[in-house]
């Protein structure tokens, strides 16, 4: 990792001449004649892009803002709502509800985080080749890096390389983290773009050694008394389990337009007729294995004459066909077909306890989507999914939202999220060398409707959400380990608030969540309050040939009874009532300089300071499992453009 880290950065000094908004590009020399002149022409950061699917291209960010910060850490998202367990590249435990994907999935609860969906692959256009780094320390021992190299041959066509790896030991016993991904991605056009192909491949090894917590939890809040200010000594309730995720996807998007119609607007033509065809496919495969395995951890015996090793798999084909209308450059339609194939299976069938060697499920129907962009104070997007199955008659997805912009600097979003899904295959089958962990469950779908708005007053920076959920018919796993549906409903709501105040080159920028489950909380257990607040002063230096951002960044959420993570399946239970471990009550203080220079930026942090100066520990990410304890934390992140 090291020498590969080394190289890379080498061969980046060598090539690189980056800027903060322009890249000068010396173009070689013509002809042989003395008198020809040395041509330079410039790009600018508008001319390197990326998308996603089904989203509008995006310029490629290299600006020191608190946007960035916020996305400092191994998930490159914003943590707020989340919890991390000590490790990184370990499990990230949910402070709040939020939608999950409709696509069903084998991928568990506690490794999505370190996961690519289909829709997070990236595509680029860029004027010159691009390349991004991105390198952390990872926790007592290990890196991790994050490289992506882009080049486009022409307009038409660009190829893109990506690769995340991640090794770190961790503090505590038996958690060490080692995570590799690949990602090839590519798009082409034609020079009248009627033709369209842009596809991905992506491949991802997510491993984890399974601790199962710490044995006594008064050993790590009683350290000083007992002894262990090491938490290496701290005793763990395995020293032998490991999980193992591992996925290979495909996926390639074709679209052919038909007739050609002017836009008025700036009189760039498009097609009024777009025929597109999707294909993906997908094989997912979980293992879990134990040298010395503790049933009594989880209250289950043991099955002799066998491997201590778990293993199944899932795979995903399927194929969606649509055709796209658009009568004006405001309004867009697309209908079509999808059929996709699911199938979970093991290596062989279990004899010693009635488990089938696999399930499968058939879905076909139709999708379609809305596209109404009238003009910049009136939009609308919708997208409908209905597909008839096997065993669980129809699923569908179906979600809308509004935009409007009555005054310029005021944004109101509205929409709707209405889905009946299947439930996680994983509480559908297992096989485990673990007796209770044998299972074959015929649950219904699970259904969710989600209503939720968001008013961005631009003129006072200040962003306001609310939403409110109403879950039917949940799968969840209870205190005895089993997965049960719940046969009533889930009632949740949340508003949040952001607040961002300038006094000079001083800046507080303050987010505030309260949310509350009103019916059946004791199924999903979630903190009242979020609080995160972030004060730092961000200024210009070296006659604004460099930037620096410093400051402090504190968040809080309230007590509430979290759920307990068990690493055969690398899911969350409910906790036993007679032994209830709250969660939260506790602060999280963390210093940061982030220092750019042109297109690099060097980030320090100190993560949970005040872990530092507690005499009595009681910070935990879930029951029996501590947060991070305070780590220093360097980082890179280098955009150059070549």
């Amino acid at each position: 990792m090291k020498k590969t880290i080394i190289g890379l950065f080498l061969l980046g000094a060598v090539v690189a001449q980056a800027q903060e908004d322009s890249i000068k590009v010396l173009k070689p020399l013509k002809g042989s004649s003395t008198n020809d002149s040395v041509t330079y022409y410039k790009t600018k950061i508008d001319d390197y892009k990326f998308w996603t699917n089904g989203r509008k291209p995006e310029v490629l960010d290299t600006t020191l803002s608190i946007k960035n910060y916020y996305n400092q850490n191994f998930i490159r998202n914003d943590a707020f709502g989340k919890l991390f367990f000590p490790n990184v590249g370990g499990v990230v435990v949910d402070l709040e509800y939020q939608n999950t994907p409709f696509n069903p999935s084998m991928l568990p609860t506690g490794k999505k985080y370190n996961y690519y969906y289909a829709n997070d692959i990236k595509y680029y256009d860029v004027k010159t080749p691009y390349t991004e780094f991105i390198y952390e320390n990872g926790v007592k021992e290990g890196n991790f890096l994050s490289s992506t190299f882009s080049h486009n041959f022409n307009k038409q066509f660009n190829y893109t390389f990506h690769y995340r790896g991640l090794i770190s030991e961790g503090r505590y016993r038996h958690e060490k983290a080692q995570n590799n991904t690949f990602v090839f991605s590519s798009n082409y056009k034609t020079k009248s773009e009627r033709f369209k192909l842009w596809w991905n491949y992506a491949a991802q090894n997510l491993k984890n050694n399974e601790n199962g917590g710490i044995e006594d939890i008064n050993d790590f809040i009683l350290q000083d008394d007992r002894r262990m200010t090491n938490v290496r000594n701290i005793p763990v309730n395995s020293q032998t389990a490991k999980s193992e995720f591992d996925a290979r996807r495909i996926e390639l998007n074709a679209s052919y337009g038909i007739l050609k119609k002017m836009n008025e607007k700036d009189s760039t033509f498009y097609n009024p007729i777009e025929l597109k065809n999707k294909f993906s496919y997908e094989k997912q495969k979980y293992r879990y294995e134990d040298t010395s395995p503790n049933g009594t951890l989880y209250s289950t015996p043991i099955i002799t004459g066998m491997d201590y090793r778990s293993k199944k798999s899932f795979t995903d084909l399927s194929n969606t066909t649509t055709a796209g209308f658009q009568w004006t450059d405001r309004v867009k339609i697309e209908a079509g077909v999808k059929f996709q194939n699911l199938r979970v299976f093991a290596d062989q069938a279990m004899t010693i306890v009635a488990v089938p060697k696999q399930i499968e499920e058939n879905l076909f129907g139709v999708v379609g989507k809305v596209d109404f962009d009238w003009n910049e104070k009136l939009k609308l997007y919708g997208n409908v999914e209905y597909l008839q199955s096997d065993n669980y008659k129809s699923v569908y997805n179906v979600d809308a939202v509004l935009d409007v912009t009555p005054i310029e600097g005021y944004t109101l979003s509205a929409g709707a999220v209405i889905q009946s899904k299947l439930p996680s295959l994983n509480a559908v089958y297992n096989q485990s060398f673990f007796n209770n962990f044998n299972y074959v469950n015929k649950f219904e779908t699970e259904n969710i409707q989600n209503l939720f708005a968001k008013l961005k007053l631009d003129k006072v920076n200040t962003t306001l959400e609310a939403s409110i959920y109403n879950i039917d018919n949940k799968v969840y796993l209870n205190e005895l380990l089993v997965y049960k549906q719940l046969t009533d409903n889930i009632n949740y709501f949340k508003i949040k608030g952001e607040n961002h105040l300038r006094f000079g080159k001083i800046n507080l920028v303050s987010t505030a969540q309260y949310q509350k489950v009103t019916k059946n909380e004791e199924y999903m257990p979630l903190p009242d309050f979020l609080i995160r607040e972030t004060l730092y002063w961000q200024g210009e230096l070296f006659n604004k040939n460099a930037q620096l951002q410093a400051g402090i960044n504190a968040t809080y959420f309230t007590k509430y009874n979290g759920l307990r993570y068990i690493p055969i399946l690398n899911e969350f239970a409910l906790q036993d009532p007679a032994s209830i471990q709250e969660i939260g009550g506790y602060p999280i203080l963390d210093v940061f300089i982030n220092f750019k220079v042109r297109n690099m930026r060097f980030y320090i942090r100190g993560e949970h300071i005040n872990a530092s100066f507690t005499k009595q520990p009681d910070y935990f990410a879930a029951p029996n499992v501590p947060y991070r304890d305070f780590k220093f934390q360097l980082g890179l992140k280098w955009n150059i453009f070549s």
